[in-house]
């Protein structure tokens, strides 16, 4: 039975990915002004909602998408060409909404019966406490960095647990966002307006009822308590979304390069007249262009075959988690060194205040740099699995 309003396509008929690349215009348009707020502006929530892009990863039967990784990459892709904390924010909200769709039903109503665009937001890192009480959790400290908190009325809290084997295990607690303090300390040199501040707990409790083990996640425990959704069930799925902020950025540097070019942009060098006739710029933008390409195949690569295994309600194998976490950072790394080559050629005036170029460079230089997305841990973790030296059997891989 179907509780909220469930749809096929977005606003207007059009896909997610069609509504997202209409978005682009008006993404752009509000971006210095989502800077200067440091959170997206109300236009752009508003804009969000009513193309469906915030309900991607909330469950049929509450209205939502239900969306795969794929078409999710693909959206945030579109949409970073306008705004690249606009796409990390639907991309947290579709992480989010994976994570708390592994609740029970009675938890995922309240969630999203009456607002099937309600954003769980959130952190898997266990950065406060947690102690035992009533059939539940109550939690105290300090949570950083979270991206999208003043959009979200559900934020999720990493924390520690016991495991079945009396070692700590990672879980996450669903606390609504208004119990919470929000600490404003995201002053950051870019993704200035996904304001990713700290979440600050004073005894919130938590019931069990709410919470959930990553161990359990992975192990599929929550994939058999919803049996008919093919959801994705180990953590790098969320991650990918987030890569894909990367590529729109770099794939629209790219465009605004060319389009200079285009308008006959002068070389600076004393052997050619413009920048299309200078083989150094040529040779620039085709690598470019081609690492775009090569962080693209590899995004999509992996987001097909997480979608692969969630139809088949199973999970990857370790070694396999390990390559597709090396797919996500090597994609990174490649749109960051794509955004280099592309400023080279742009020059020294893309780096003037009120630059978009400017922008996109900030916001580049900042999202590669996510934890999860180290191409050197990656590396470490997928040489590990090809040699076949052990692997940690942790749900975070």
């Amino acid at each position: 039975m179907t509780v909220g309003i469930a749809t096929t396509d977005t606003a207007e008929g059009l896909t997610p990915v069609e509504a997202a690349r209409s978005l682009i215009p008006l993404l752009a348009a509000e971006a210095a002004r989502t800077e200067e707020r440091r959170a997206l502006t109300g236009t752009t929530v508003t804009a969000l909602r009513r193309a469906g892009l915030l309900r991607l990863g909330t469950p049929t039967e509450y209205g939502g998408r239900g969306a795969g990784a794929r078409t999710v990459v693909d959206v945030c892709e579109e949409l970073a060409r306008g705004c690249a904390s606009a796409s990390w924010t639907v991309g947290i909200a579709y992480g989010g909404a994976l994570f708390a769709s592994q609740l029970p039903d009675s938890e995922r109503m309240t969630l999203w019966r009456d607002d099937p665009d309600a954003v769980v937001c959130g952190t898997a890192n266990p950065s406060g406490t947690a102690r035992r009480t009533d059939a539940g959790w109550t939690l105290s400290g300090r949570w950083p960095w979270i991206s999208g908190i003043h959009h979200a009325p559900w934020t999720l809290l990493g924390f520690l647990r016991p495991g079945t084997g009396g070692e700590p295990e990672r879980g996450m607690a669903v606390v609504p966002t208004a119990d919470l303090t929000v600490e404003d300390v995201w002053h950051m040199a870019g993704m200035r307006g996904t304001g990713s501040d700290t979440a600050v707990a004073h005894d919130v409790y938590v019931p069990d009822s709410r919470t959930i083990s990553l161990t359990a996640m992975a192990d599929g425990a929550y994939r058999r308590r919803h049996p008919g959704e093919p959801r994705i069930t180990f953590h790098l799925s969320i991650n990918l979304p987030l890569v894909a902020t990367a590529v729109g950025i770099a794939t629209a540097s790219l465009a605004k390069v060319l389009d200079a070019a285009a308008r006959g942009k002068r070389a600076v060098s004393p052997l050619h007249r413009l920048v299309a006739e200078d083989p150094a710029h040529q040779l620039n933008v085709a690598d470019a262009a081609t690492l775009i390409d090569t962080a693209r195949l590899h995004l999509r690569r992996a987001a097909e075959e997480v979608d692969t295994h969630a139809r088949a309600g199973r999970t990857p194998a370790l070694a396999e988690r390990a390559r597709l976490r090396m797919d996500a950072a090597h994609a990174m790394r490649c749109a960051r060194d794509a955004m280099s080559l592309l400023l080279d050629t742009a020059g020294a005036g893309s780096f003037a205040d009120g630059s978009v170029l400017q922008r996109a460079w900030r916001d580049m230089e900042t999202a590669s740099r996510h934890a999860a997305l180290s191409v050197q841990t990656s590396k470490s973790i997928y040489g590990r699995a090809l040699l076949g030296a052990p692997l940690p059997p942790s749900p975070v891989i």
